[in-house]
C-alpha cells in the first residue's frame, strides 16, 4: 500500500481503527445473539423443509428481492426503496470496514474502475432515495399516522440511525472528494450529490480532515449499534423475514396440517406450550414488520374484539424468547419449571376464540406469517384437552356428534328440500353421475339456504348436467368442529363421510357451500379422500361460457357482491363469480371497498356462525354497513354462512327491502328457458 495521504495521517489512523475494530466486535456481539435467538426457533417442533426447492427459489426473488406482497400498498414503496438502498449501501459498508485499516484499498482493485465507478453512481442515488423513501415515512408515521400503524421508540430508534448513516455518509464522501483533489480514487462525476456536498463544505470552510474521519468513524459506530440493536426490537424482521419466505407454508392454500387421531402415543393435542408449535411458527414471530396490515384487515379486530393478529405473534415471540434464555441460554430454571400456559394464558381464550378464520391476515402479510394456523393450534389444546367450550359451542357439537349437522335436525330430512325436483339419490343408480351435488347441512336444513339449493339444481336440469345427491347418507363435512378446534369430531364425520364418499366411487363433487368445496377439497386428501371439488360458481361460469344455459336480459339492477373467504382468499376464486353477474344484460356489478384479497368477512367462519359476539360491533352488521354504504339495488353473496349474516344484517340496519341472494338465485331466475316453478319446501320438524 503507498502511505497514507497527509488528511488520513497521525491521530486519525488510530481513530479509524479502533473504530473499525469496535464495529466487528459489535457483529461478533449481534452474531452471538442471533445464534440463541435461532436456537430458541430450533426448540420448536419439525425441521426446515428443502422440498419444491425451485418453488421456494421463485418465492424468495418475487417476495424477497420484488418485494411483490410488500408494494401491493401505496406506503410499500416506500420500503421497496428503503430495502434496495440499504441492500445497495451494505457495499458501501464494507468498504469501509475494509480501509478502516487499509485507507488505499477501493474496491476498483476488484472489479475495474468502469463497475466501480457505476456501484458508486447507485450508492449515491441509493442514499438519496433512502433518506427521501424515510422523510416521507416519518411523515406517515408521526403526521398522517394511519390507525393500523403503532408509533414506538423502537421505530424512531430505526428512522433516525439509517437516517444518520446516510447522513454522515455523504458527508464522509464528500469531504474525501475535497481533500483527495486529483489524487481521488474515482472519478466525482460518478457521486454527483456527494461532490456537491463536498463543494458546499468547500465554500464554508469544513472540508477538513476532521470533518472526515468524524463522519466516517460515526458511520461505522452507528453500522455497529444498529446490528447489536436490531435483534431486540421490531427490525428483528431484517434477520427473519427472507428464511421465513423461503420456507413459508407450500401446497394447499388454507389447509390446516392434521393430528393422527389413531396414533395412541400422542399425551397431548394442540400448542399447551411455545415448544409445540413447529420451528416454522416460532420463525413467524422473527419475521414481522410491524406494518399492522394484518389488523387493518383483520374482521375481529376492527369490530372491538380481543384478538389482534400482530399481537398474538408477539405475545408468542416475547414468550419464546423469555423462556427460551431461562430454559436454554442461562439455564436459570429447569424445563420442569412451571410456565403460564401458551393457549388461554399467554394468549387469551377470548382473543383465539375471536378468530373467523378468515385469512385476510395470511393473505395480506408481506412475510407469510401463518397467524390462522397458529390460533388453531390453540384453539386444538382448549378444545381437545381442556374442553373449555361455550354453552352454544358445546350444544353444537353435541348436535354434529348425534345428527352430523349444527342444528341437530335428523339426518333423514337431509333430501326433503328435494322433493318434486325429481333429482336421484345416489344410492338409486346403478353408476354414479358425473357429479355428486354436495348440498351441505345449510342447503338441506336452514330454509333460506333451500331456495338456493333447488334454483342450482334447477340450473343444473337445465343445462343437462348429469348429477345425483346423497339424501341422509350426507353428512356434514366436519368444518365447524375443526377450525373451532376439535379434531377429533371433524376426523369422526370425516372418515365416515370419506367411507360412503369411495363405496360409491365418487370422482367429482359440486357444493354450493365454500367450506365444505374447501374441506373436502383441501383436507378430505389427508385422510384418503381424493376428489375432483367444484363451487357452484365455477360450474356456473363454464355452463354460461359453454352456451350450456342461456340467459335471459334482468331488470336493470347494481348489484353488489361480497367475496367469501373460503371461495374468495383461502381459494383465490374472484373472477368467476363476477364473470356471472357480467354476463346477465342489464345487471351492473359493484364492489364494496373492501373486496377481493382485502374483503371483510361476514363474521361466520372459524366456527363463529354457532358462537355469540359479546364484545364490540357485530362482524356481521359491519360488514352490511359496507354493502349498503355502494347503495344497492341487491346484495349477491355465494356461500350459505354469508346469505345468513347478510339476512341478520340487513334486518338489523332495517334494510330488509335490498334483496338478498345467492348467484345461482341470480341466474336462476335469468333462464331464457323457463323451467317449472320450485316447489315451497316446509321447514323440518
Amino acid at each position: 500500500m503507498d502511505a497514507y495521504p497527509e488528511y488520513v495521517d497521525g491521530i486519525w489512523v488510530i481513530l479509524r481503527g479502533a473504530t473499525t475494530l469496535i464495529t466487528l466486535s459489535c457483529f461478533v456481539v449481534a452474531g452471538g445473539i442471533v445464534y440463541w435467538l435461532l436456537r430458541y426457533v430450533a426448540a420448536g417442533s419439525g425441521r426446515p423443509g428443502f422440498d419444491q426447492i425451485g418453488e421456494r427459489v421463485r418465492g424468495f426473488l418475487v417476495y424477497v428481492v420484488g418485494q411483490r406482497r410488500v408494494i401491493s400498498e401505496p406506503a410499500g414503496v416506500l420500503h421497496l426503496f428503503i430495502f434496495w438502498g440499504f441492500v445497495i449501501l451494505q457495499l458501501e459498508t464494507l468498504e469501509y470496514l475494509v480501509r478502516g485499516i487499509f485507507y488505499n484499498f477501493h474496491t476498483s482493485m476488484l472489479i475495474g474502475d468502469t463497475l466501480y465507478n457505476l456501484l458508486l453512481f447507485l450508492q449515491d442515488m441509493a442514499g438519496a432515495l433512502v433518506l427521501t423513501a424515510l422523510g416521507l415515512a416519518a411523515v406517515r408515521r408521526y403526521v398522517v399516522r394511519p390507525k393500523h400503524i403503532k408509533n414506538s421508540i423502537d421505530a424512531l430508534v430505526i428512522i433516525v440511525g439509517i437516517s444518520l448513516l446516510m447522513i454522515t455518509k455523504f458527508f464522509t464522501n464528500g469531504a474525501e472528494i475535497q481533500l483527495a483533489g486529483e489524487a481521488l480514487a474515482h472519478d466525482p462525476a460518478y457521486t454527483p450529490i456527494a461532490a456537491w456536498l463536498g463543494a458546499q463544505m468547500a465554500n464554508i470552510g469544513v472540508a477538513q480532515p476532521w470533518m472526515y474521519h468524524i463522519n466516517f468513524s460515526a458511520h461505522l459506530l452507528i453500522v455497529g449499534a444498529l446490528s447489536c440493536y436490531i435483534p431486540f426490537g421490531k427490525h428483528l424482521h431484517l434477520i427473519g423475514a427472507m428464511p421465513n419466505v423461503f420456507f413459508r407454508k407450500l401446497g394447499l392454500l388454507g389447509a390446516l396440517k392434521p393430528i393422527d387421531m389413531e396414533d395412541e402415543n400422542i399425551e397431548s393435542y394442540g400448542a399447551a406450550k411455545v415448544e409445540d408449535l413447529s420451528w416454522k411458527q416460532l420463525l413467524d414471530t422473527y419475521a414481522c414488520t410491524e406494518c399492522g396490515r394484518c389488523e387493518h384487515y383483520c374482521p375481529a379486530f376492527n369490530t372491538g374484539k380481543a384478538l389482534n393478529p400482530m399481537m398474538v405473534i408477539h405475545k408468542l415471540k416475547d414468550h419464546m424468547r423469555e423462556k427460551g434464555e431461562a430454559v436454554l441460554r442461562k439455564k436459570s430454571v429447569g424445563e420442569d419449571h412451571e410456565w403460564p400456559v401458551l393457549a388461554g394464558g399467554i394468549i387469551s381464550k377470548e382473543e383465539l376464540m375471536a378468530c373467523t378464520t378468515c385469512g385476510a391476515c395470511v393473505a395480506n402479510c408481506p412475510v407469510f406469517i401463518e397467524h390462522v394456523d397458529t390460533i388453531i393450534d390453540m384453539r386444538r389444546y382448549i378444545a381437545l384437552m381442556e374442553a373449555d367450550f361455550s354453552p352454544e359451542v358445546s350444544r353444537t357439537f353435541k348436535n354434529m356428534e348425534n345428527n352430523s349437522n349444527p342444528w341437530g335436525i335428523s339426518s333423514s330430512y337431509r333430501g326433503d328440500w328435494a322433493d318434486g325436483l325429481d333429482i336421484p339419490m345416489l344410492s338409486e343408480l346403478a353408476e354414479p353421475p358425473e357429479y355428486l351435488f354436495w348440498v351441505g347441512c345449510a342447503g338441506s336444513f336452514d330454509d333460506r339456504q333451500k331456495k338456493v339449493s333447488q334454483a342450482f339444481a334447477k340450473i343444473l336440469k337445465n343445462a343437462g348436467v348429469s348429477f345425483a345427491i346423497l339424501g341422509s347418507e350426507e353428512g356434514c363435512t366436519g368444518d365447524p368442529a375443526r377450525r373451532i378446534g376439535n379434531e377429533y369430531l371433524y376426523w369422526m364425520l370425516a372418515t365416515q363421510n370419506i367411507e360412503t364418499l369411495n363405496s360409491y366411487k365418487v370422482r367429482k363433487i359440486i357444493t354450493t357451500c365454500p367450506h365444505c368445496f374447501h374441506t373436502i377439497g383441501k383436507e378430505y386428501p389427508q385422510l384418503g379422500g381424493e376428489y375432483e371439488v367444484v363451487h357452484h360458481t365455477e360450474l356456473l361460469n363454464s355452463l354460461i361460457n359453454e352456451n350450456r344455459i342461456r340467459l335471459k336480459p334482468a331488470v336493470n339492477t347494481k348489484i353488489t357482491y361480497h367475496d367469501s373467504c373460503y371461495i374468495g382468499r383461502w381459494n383465490n376464486s374472484y373472477d368467476a363469480p363476477r364473470a356471472i353477474l357480467n354476463s346477465i344484460p342489464n345487471i351492473q356489478a359493484q364492489e364494496m371497498e373492501l373486496n377481493k384479497a382485502q374483503s371483510f368477512c361476514c363474521g361466520a367462519g372459524g366456527g363463529r356462525m354457532w358462537m355469540e359476539e359479546h364484545e364490540g360491533k357485530r362482524v356481521n352488521i359491519e360488514r352490511t354497513d359496507q354493502a349498503l354504504a355502494t347503495n344497492p339495488d341487491a346484495i349477491a353473496v355465494a356461500c350459505p354462512f354469508c346469505l345468513t349474516m347478510f339476512d341478520d344484517g340487513l334486518k338489523n340496519r332495517g334494510a330488509e327491502g335490498i334483496p338478498l341472494k345467492d348467484l345461482a338465485e341470480i341466474v336462476a331466475e335469468n333462464l331464457a328457458d323457463e323451467a317449472p316453478e320450485v316447489p315451497h319446501v316446509a321447514a323440518a320438524e
